[in-house]
């Protein structure tokens, strides 16, 4: 779902919309900060002065529309390919590899998560994206932050 939502900003939902279709900011993307215990669910981006509202309304409405509409087996598709396609060319840094067997050990997984990462991935289906959506995706409690000048610039 984040992959789709912001994960990846030149293909994703926030970087085709906010980034390219709007021209509201130059990078945008979405994370979360979770491990053990659930964490953030954030979305971040770097706008003009004179564009924050209209990007802040632009990006509820794009959350208040997944929530509604969910996502398509093609974004799905493609999501998938990406994170697979990727993963191992992390993996070849060797400050990424020891970062991410440190991070699973410290979750409790074994070594053989860096093997099994690639099918797991391959096996999200699209009714656990949507139900992702639903448990996670809440466009009317967000907690917007802005910093930058109060009057544009002047």
């Amino acid at each position: 779902m984040n992959e789709i939502l912001g994960g990846g900003t030149l293909s994703s939902r926030l970087g085709t919309e906010i980034r390219d279709r709007q021209g509201l900011t130059y990078g945008i993307y979405s994370f979360f900060q979770a491990g053990i215990y659930p964490g953030v669910f954030a979305i971040s981006m770097q706008t003009a002065p004179e564009d924050v509202q209209q990007a802040i309304d632009s990006t509820v409405a794009l959350l208040q529309q997944l929530r509604q509409d969910g996502i398509t087996a093609a974004e799905l598709a493609a999501a998938k390919r990406s994170i697979t396609d990727s993963y191992p060319v992390s993996l070849a840094n060797p400050s990424t590899l020891t970062a991410t067997i440190a991070l699973n050990t410290a979750y409790g997984l074994s070594l053989e998560e860096l093997r099994q990462f690639p099918a797991q991935i391959e096996a999200v289906t699209l009714e656990q994206v949507q139900q992702a959506i639903e448990e996670l995706i809440h466009p009317e409690n967000l907690v917007i932050v802005t910093a930058g000048p109060r009057d544009g610039g002047s």
